[in-house]
């Protein structure tokens, strides 16, 4: 069977949110990216953070957010509906999950304390209150948790699969082929409270660490690059080893003109990689594209294969380079008097304009946000993605805000994903008012 195609969000509709607001958000899929503007209160984060719970099963989320209906449209016709029952309320709270598509209708009801109690008996600690329903104690310290802070404290830990009421592997399905990422307000620290109990669950510690993100981020880019640089030593290794038998059967033969010409664009692109940091020293072979001369056949062959071999060892390479490459231009022209290199021991490292090594959570939160905004989209999306951005703008001079869309717009082309991001800055927007929505007035 055929792998369903990825979908797109095309529309998003809520209804009496905050018992108040009905908005209608019909995406930009021809520039990729659609902006909510508005005034504070109308509910864009809270919209941002409802597609990603929904996206992710993460239905313990509606729990805390009053209304009535959420409604996620796609590019293939699918509709997905989540609809709060009027007569449930509180940690007993229930809601009707339906999916319409190709002309059929599934549904299922989703009870938030069902779910909570499925979770709960997988956390060693927690046990059911003998007195209060819908509520459980957490051993260590006599805490008592509602339905709602089991479902948000340890929901991550458990499997869809097993924390559900009714069968929903229906909604799994279909969001196989319906990816979120979100990129929340908070993004310069995180909370790291977590912890795995003799089941493998996660849960929480006591004794809650903050972890910069701009180091984490710097880790991630770290085993990146040793990942890519693994894949480029296999292809190397396996073209290597088979290379005599392929020239003995060999019979492609490039002109001279077209050797030179390809030869003198792998050595402006090693030299390029070797630059950024991604080869130590950029590779030297015998021959020069300049001196190439007349050669016989034989001799134009064996170039022939090699410049092959060259560019197939260098493709291993090159989505990872177009992306770091773009990154660093992106974030170094906005820095004044420091920069941000490539390190294949450490990952990022920030050097002062005179060469003084410079902490990475030392740079301004800026300057941190410029990085952490670039370095997630550009590295850690995945491509046929709703990217879910919240207040871009944080800690940015209005010189930065306006680079924001331009630098987001050529991400999306390059990394194939639609954009949904919500702002509370006109520099954002600029002269984009065609991708903007305005929401609550």
């Amino acid at each position: 069977m055929a792998k369903a195609a990825f979908l797109r969000l095309q529309r998003i509709v809520v209804d009496g949110l905050f018992g108040t607001y009905n908005h209608d958000i019909k995406l930009n899929l021809h520039d990729r990216v659609t902006l909510l503007h508005g005034p504070n209160g109308v509910g864009k984060t809270v919209i941002l953070g409802m597609i990603n719970a929904l996206l992710r099963e993460q239905l313990g989320y509606f729990g805390r957010i009053p209304f009535l209906r959420f409604i996620l449209f796609f590019d293939d016709g699918s509709k997905l509906k989540l609809e709060a029952n009027n007569d449930s309320t509180g940690d007993d709270q229930r809601f009707l999950l339906e999916l319409t598509r190709n002309g059929d209708s599934r549904s299922s009801t989703v009870g938030l304390a069902f779910r909570a109690a499925v979770i709960a008996e997988r956390v060693e600690y927690l046990r059911p209150h003998g007195d209060l329903a819908h509520t459980w104690i957490d051993l260590r310290d006599g805490e008592q948790l509602s339905a709602w802070e089991v479902l948000s404290r340890y929901a991550d830990s458990v499997p869809p699969a097993e924390n559900r009421d009714d069968d929903l592997s229906w909604f799994s399905d279909f969001l196989k082929n319906a990816n979120g990422h979100f990129i929340q307000a908070q993004r310069l620290v995180r909370m790291d409270s977590e912890h795995r109990d003799s089941y493998g669950y996660i849960g929480r510690s006591r004794t809650p660490s903050m972890i910069s993100t701009v180091v984490e981020y710097s880790h991630d880019f770290r085993k990146q690059l040793a990942d890519t640089m693994v894949r480029y030593g296999r292809q190397s290794q396996a073209l290597d080893q088979s290379f005599p038998q392929r020239l003995i059967e060999a019979v492609d033969e490039l002109e001279v003109a077209e050797l030179q010409v390809r030869m003198s664009k792998l050595d402006k692109k090693t030299a390029d990689y070797t630059e950024m940091g991604i080869l130590d020293t950029t590779p030297t072979h015998p021959f020069s594209a300049s001196s190439l001369g007349q050669i016989d056949h034989t001799q134009a062959r064996v170039m022939t294969l090699y410049v092959q071999d060259t560019e197939k060892k260098l493709q291993a390479l090159g989505d990872f380079a177009t992306r770091t490459r773009l990154l660093l231009e992106n974030v170094n022209r906005k820095y004044r008097h420091k920069r941000i290199q490539l390190d294949r021991e450490k990952g990022f490292v920030a050097t002062s304009d005179s060469g003084q090594p410079l902490l990475l959570n030392s740079l301004s939160s800026g300057e941190q946000q410029e990085l952490l905004l670039h370095y997630d989209l550009l590295f850690r999306v995945p491509s046929n993605t709703i990217v879910l951005i919240d207040e871009p703008e944080l800690s940015l001079h209005v010189a930065w805000q306006k680079k924001f869309l331009p630098d987001l717009l050529g991400i999306v082309q390059l990394s194939n994903f639609d954009a949904l991001v919500a702002t509370h800055s006109p520099f954002v927007v600029g002269d984009r008012t065609d991708l903007m929505i305005g929401l609550g007035g």
